[in-house]
């Protein structure tokens, strides 16, 4: 109802049924499918763990992971708020940063250099500031995040443009002057919006048209499908579920290598948290704790009971057919 009700006051403004058209129709393009995307892969990596650790949002530690690889902990100078975790001169925070310092190890360093909008220091890792990785090797999220954005962007893309070249099988008219190319571009609007349209034949030249591919109803199918198998990629590839669905045909050792590989994933960034919690416990006092999100707990055990059953179901196969 809110919303309906806001929609009937914004439609009585001057121009606003073609605003709607001129969106829709922007956001249809690979920019602005791009960013849905990353936007929206970005807030699903972000619900995979639950923190607990006071005084900071787990958001503020889980963006600097996803985004540099790797997050400093370190106090902030003294803030006067009531109720906030004091340590010693100031409260404990999350800061983007680098690092520096030499180590016999090209990529081991000896001190974070803390950022933030108002204080920046320098710091030894250790004894001023503990550090938390998202992997092993530091890598952060937005690597993969950008590879799946820019694959489900083109699919959307593509996904939509062959739902609106099925609403006609003319093809694309040519335009042979300026009159004739505003009126093919009105048409192509009417088309994008589902509305019924005509092509004036201007100067009686004669209309030529350009045939394109306007996408069968399996085509339009085809695509959705691999839409859903790119999302199911994307959480596999995190360690979440498996790309695509097992059947009963898996062989055992198929389905031990899918399930160790996923585990892999997940389990190295759990693991790196867990010890960036033991990191901060140890230099701060805390007891900061940090786990797989519940429900993203519920969706590996569904998984692996199904893998469980599909491997009793091989084995079953393989005994039988000696």
């Amino acid at each position: 109802m809110f919303l309906r009700n806001e929609y009937d006051e914004l439609k009585q403004l001057k121009g606003f049924e073609n605003f709607i058209s001129e969106q829709a129709a922007d956001s249809s393009t690979f920019p602005i499918q791009y960013e849905f995307w990353k936007e929206h892969l970005f807030e699903r990596m972000m619900r995979l763990f639950v923190w607990n650790c006071p005084p900071i949002d787990q958001k503020e530690i889980e963006q600097r992971l996803l985004l540099q690889g790797y997050c400093g902990i370190a106090v902030y100078p003294k803030d006067k708020n009531p109720g906030s975790i004091i340590f010693n001169r100031g409260e404990l925070t999350a800061f983007f940063g680098s690092l520096s310092g030499v180590t016999k190890y090209i990529d081991e360093k000896t001190n974070f250099i803390a950022h933030s909008p108002k204080w920046t220091k320098t710091m030894m890792i250790g004894r001023d500031c503990a550090l938390i990785n998202n992997t092993a090797i530091r890598n952060p999220g937005m690597h993969l995040i950008h590879h799946y954005a820019v694959l489900l962007a083109h699919a959307d893309v593509s996904l939509t443009m062959c739902m609106i070249n099925h609403r006609t099988d003319a093809g694309i008219p040519i335009a042979k002057s300026e009159k004739h190319k505003e009126s093919i571009h009105q048409l192509q609007k009417k088309t994008f919006n589902g509305q019924y349209g005509s092509l004036a034949d201007i100067g009686d030249v004669g209309l030529e048209y350009v045939k394109v591919t306007n996408g069968s109803s399996e085509d339009i199918t085809k695509l959705y499908e691999v839409r859903e198998k790119l999302i199911k990629s994307f959480y596999a590839d995190i360690g979440v579920r498996s790309a695509f669905e097992k059947n009963n045909n898996t062989v055992v050792d198929e389905i031990t290598s899918d399930q160790s590989f996923l585990l892999l994933n997940i389990s190295d960034m759990l693991e790196q948290r867990k010890l960036g919690c033991e990191r901060v416990n140890s230099l701060f006092g805390t007891n900061w704790t940090v786990d797989i999100a519940p429900e993203i707990k519920l969706i590996m055990e569904k998984k692996e009971g199904e893998e469980d059953e599909n491997t009793e179901n091989s084995e079953n196969i393989v005994q039988d057919s000696e």
